[in-house]
């Protein structure tokens, strides 16, 4: 029986092969380019992750349209991956980052490369140069290991800045800073440090860091993004202010994203806000029962600023499969349906708890909320919500033939 129901329509799949995450983020006028790490020959060769391409318009359909791949493994510092990295559009062109890895021996080593892409916009999605100095950054810096990964390119009034992941010999989880003023010499300043708790992991992945304008209060504050690596793997933010390498912390580490799978994701700034796009799978889950494609992104979710906290909406057209909800002080439960009528996914609020939950197959996840607007989507097998006025989200995986979404008040 074919399981093309599966597959969304909104939410970027891969055509074949092995999706994770999602890299270098632009816009170009209202049309968002995405790469993401891709393993076409997934699973029946040995995985080497280059970089896949689509492009999203967001002010049309919002459907994902695939280009040819950007990047694939071959030069001999990315012979075995080229793994996350972000982009940076340039009055001549888009500088992609991009960490290569290449192991010898059962041995790991990484480095931090760019390849500059001219004519994006072109029928083939552009034409790709790696730089001739790559690499950039040759090696983790002393006191890392080779988990060393990742870069993440903006820029603030003293230049451009790049964090990348890392773990320092301790086997413990830290973002480095380098800084430059042209994009292609780079200086190590450090390990971030925080004045307030941050999470333990023996890796940071995938490390976000951008200014957002607060709505509120007019002022531009910093945003770190991390997924710390433990025995579960996670995804936080924290906001406050960079001086240095010491990051002053306003708002605590706090989830990004309560559901079943989210993961590395990658922001980009929009007019003080953001522009956000996040794995929907986690490392080690690939045993899923889409056939010739694993995983997908989630929908393109905007991101606010509000009294230090960060707001999200999802991006989606009418007609997909939805539906809003003005949570107050009564108990809410919605269920969505298969075309059979048989239950799926289950959200109930509970205002006296002030709890939501959202049960997939019995696993449950639990989250803080209070009243506001619940918005609910399905596409395929990929499930979204936001709530609490885009306070709260959670992205999960849900494989059926989704039709219907129910409302019950208790």
């Amino acid at each position: 029986m074919s399981r093309d129901f599966l597959r969304p329509q909104w939410h970027l799949t891969a055509p074949a092969g092995r999706l994770n995450d999602p890299n270098g983020l632009f816009l170009s006028g209202d049309k968002l380019h995405v790469f993401y790490q891709h393993d076409p020959v997934f699973p029946t060769r040995p995985k080497r992750t280059g970089w896949g391409h689509a492009t999203i318009d967001l002010g049309g359909d919002l459907i994902p349209r695939h280009l040819p791949d950007a990047l694939y493994p071959h030069l001999p510092y990315d012979l075995d991956g080229c793994y996350s990295g972000c982009a940076v559009p340039q009055n001549e062109g888009v500088r992609l980052f991009y960490t290569g890895n290449v192991k010898v021996n059962g041995e790991r080593y990484t480095s931090q490369n760019q390849v500059h892409l001219s004519d994006p916009d072109g029928p083939h999605g552009g034409i790709f140069r790696p730089d001739p100095a790559n690499p950039l950054i040759d090696g983790p810096a002393p006191g890392f290991t080779a988990h060393f990964r990742d870069p993440h390119v903006t820029c603030d009034e003293q230049g451009w800045r790049m964090v990348i992941g890392a773990q320092n010999d301790a086997l413990e989880g830290q973002v480095v800073l380098y800084r430059s003023q042209d994009l292609d010499s780079w200086e190590f300043q450090g390990p971030l440090n925080f004045d307030r708790p941050a999470p333990r992991g023996y890796m940071y992945e995938c490390p976000n860091l951008l200014t957002m304008t607060d709505t509120q209060t007019g002022e531009q504050r910093d945003v770190l993004v991390i997924c710390p690596q433990s025995d579960v793997d996670t995804c936080v933010y924290a906001v406050g202010l960079l001086d240095g390498t010491s990051f002053h912390i306003e708002t605590d580490f706090a989830p990004l994203d309560f559901g079943h799978e989210f993961y590395a994701p990658h922001l980009v700034s929009r007019d003080g806000r953001a522009l956000m796009m996040a794995w929907m799978g986690l490392p080690g889950r690939d045993e899923t029962p889409t056939e010739g494609w694993v995983h997908c992104l989630t929908a393109v979710r905007e991101l606010v600023l509000e009294n230090g906290r960060i707001k999200q909406e999802i991006l989606l057209p009418e007609q997909a499969l939805q539906t809003r909800v003005d949570l107050a002080d009564e108990e809410r439960v919605l269920t969505v349906f298969d075309s059979h009528g048989n239950p799926g996914p289950r959200v109930h609020y509970e205002p006296e708890k002030g709890t939501l939950t959202l049960s997939r197959e019995g696993d449950i996840r639990s989250m803080a909320c209070g009243s506001g607007e619940l918005h609910l989507t399905v596409d395929g097998c990929a499930l979204e919500l936001t709530a609490e006025d885009g306070l709260v989200a959670a992205a999960s995986m849900a494989y059926g033939d989704w039709t219907e979404i129910t409302e019950e008040r208790l």
